[in-house]
């Protein structure tokens, strides 16, 4: 596995992430389901694995 997908949310400040694919359609999928409960829509965004904080590679900031 070389990426994994997160489906989050930025409408309130807890959970934002709602789930984790391996693959781009089924996220993509989810994403649509989930579109209509969330003030602000939700968000999907491609992430490299292996990943660590120590990395320093990435910075994924879910907010203001």
């Amino acid at each position: 596995m070389e990426k994994v997908w997160i489906v989050y949310h930025d409408s309130g400040p807890d959970n934002n992430i709602l789930g984790v694919f391996d693959n781009p359609e089924d996220a993509e999928a989810y994403q649509a389901q989930e579109w209509p409960e969330y003030e602000n829509g939700v968000l999907l965004t491609p992430f490299p694995v292996p990943w660590r904080a120590t990395d320093g590679g990435m910075t994924i900031f879910i907010g203001d």
